[in-house]
């Protein structure tokens, strides 16, 4: 059973198997091109490629990990989850907007910052995923030459864990363009429209497409990767799909992938990958109080 199979076909997830037969006008092959190619039409949007490197890096540069750009005054996040209040957050990434190519709806000034809890959960809360009691998102409109010493990571902490980001990594920036993949909480009901539109056919739910036609999509539309908006891929599944609360942040803040090189190493325990979401109209208004942040893993 391909990977496809346990998020993007939910019948066949439960053991409804498809039919075994060819589709009108072509080839599985031929047929998932053509779906592939509608989805490359109709969902592409610009993104920006993250592409971590072992270099040194100054307080206010984007990175992953290290010391993050801390102003004057400002008050460094701690944790807020029940028997971890005051526990000092553990910085995990940061972008600098005026290093980065311009993308559309995000600021051109300023730094987005990303802290996470130190316990197993990275500070990821199961029952609501925008409380931001054992994760911060903030915004630094202003950058000045200074910043200010951070905390020791898990000061007064002896349950924390190790960071998912080896060490200090900077950032630099590729634009590409993203298509909307197998992960994402509205790609069924568009494969479905796609499928029917390609075959003629009128199906009503995803348990009747083969399943190899499934794995071919899987393959040729995977949103792997770290980057900067566009659409997210999952190991497990998709938040929003089962929150209707979270379906109206489309907005891909952040997506980190896990990554071992021969130079660093970024681990969401068993190959997992993290995501930050926000509706469009928070972003908008550079407001970054009700972020969703998520992670999961093999």
């Amino acid at each position: 059973m391909g990977l496809f199979r346990l998020f993007g076909n939910k019948d066949a997830a439960r053991g409804k198997s498809a039919p075994a037969r060819e589709i009108a006008g072509g080839t599985i092959e031929g047929t998932a091109g053509k779906i592939a190619a509608l989805f490359k039409e109709r969902t592409a949007v610009e993104s920006i490629r993250l592409k971590p490197a072992r270099e040194a890096c100054a307080p206010w540069d984007s990175k992953l990990g290290g010391a993050p750009y801390l102003p004057g005054g400002f008050d460094y996040p701690r944790d807020r989850q029940e028997g971890r209040e005051g526990v000092p957050l553990r910085f995990l990434a940061q972008l600098n907007f005026s290093e980065m190519p311009a993308l559309a709806g995000f600021p051109e000034r300023g730094i987005l910052q990303f802290y996470t809890g130190n316990d197993e959960q990275h500070g990821m809360d199961y029952e609501t995923l925008t409380a931001q009691k054992g994760f911060r998102v903030v915004y630094h409109e202003e950058v000045t030459g200074v910043s200010l010493p951070p905390p020791p990571p898990g000061a007064g902490d002896e349950m924390a864990v190790a960071s998912p980001v080896d060490g200090e990594l900077r950032l630099r920036f590729a634009v590409e363009t993203s298509v909307m993949g197998p992960g994402d909480f509205r790609f069924d009901a568009l494969l479905l429209q796609f499928y029917n539109e390609v075959t003629g056919s009128r199906f009503r739910s995803l348990d009747r497409v083969p399943e190899r036609l499934l794995d071919d999509l899987y393959e040729r539309l995977s949103a792997s990767g770290h980057r900067v908006g566009g659409y997210p891929t999952f190991t497990q599944l998709d938040p929003r799909e089962y929150h209707d609360y979270l379906r109206e942040h489309t907005v891909l803040l952040l997506q980190l992938d896990s990554e071992t090189t021969g130079d660093y190493s970024i681990a969401w325990r068993n190959a997992g990958s993290c995501h930050f979401f926000i509706r469009p109209d928070d972003l908008a208004a550079r407001e970054f109080f009700e972020v969703l942040y998520s992670w999961d893993c093999y």
